[in-house]
């Protein structure tokens, strides 16, 4: 909160307040389901069904509540985008790339209450990448991570 105060409304970076291991892991696996990595494996696997073999690219966009790594981060938004190649190795598809990830936040309102006592908006960001490998049967129905819920 120091820095709504007194920043002057300067830009922060995770890194440089401390916060990018915390989102990261908060992001990768406590974000209030089963972590955003497994979700984004499968979601990967389904684009390198549906482009086939060659060069695969999938890009998301969502917002998380990160409120529990610090408060000033609240409703973060983490952005990634894969690009990679999937190899056809007769009925599984060996993929692998690289992830980059960019969150953004602008911390706004510190008492929440919707409007600004006296402080200066800020601009937080931070980014990382991960490299991302997997071999995925191309029959998604024979997968361990079929949901039969969602081929309705």
């Amino acid at each position: 909160m120091f820095h709504y105060y007194f920043g002057g409304g300067r830009a922060v970076t995770l890194d440089e307040i401390g916060y990018l291991r915390g989102i990261v892991e908060q992001y990768a696996y406590r974000d209030g389901a089963e972590g955003a990595f497994p979700r984004l494996s499968g979601q990967i696997a389904d684009a390198a069904r549906k482009q086939g073999t060659g060069p695969v690219a999938y890009d998301f966009r969502f917002t998380y509540d990160f409120g529990s790594v610090a408060f000033s981060h609240g409703d973060g938004t983490v952005k990634e985008l894969f690009i990679g190649w999937a190899e056809d190795y007769g009925e599984i598809f060996r993929i692998s790339g690289d992830i980059s990830f960019e969150f953004t936040d602008d911390f706004v309102d510190p008492l929440d209450m919707n409007f600004e006592p006296g402080g200066t908006p800020y601009h937080i960001s931070g980014r990382w990448r991960t490299s991302f490998s997997a071999e995925v049967l191309k029959d998604r129905k024979r997968s361990i991570y079929f949901d039969p819920k969602e081929s309705r």
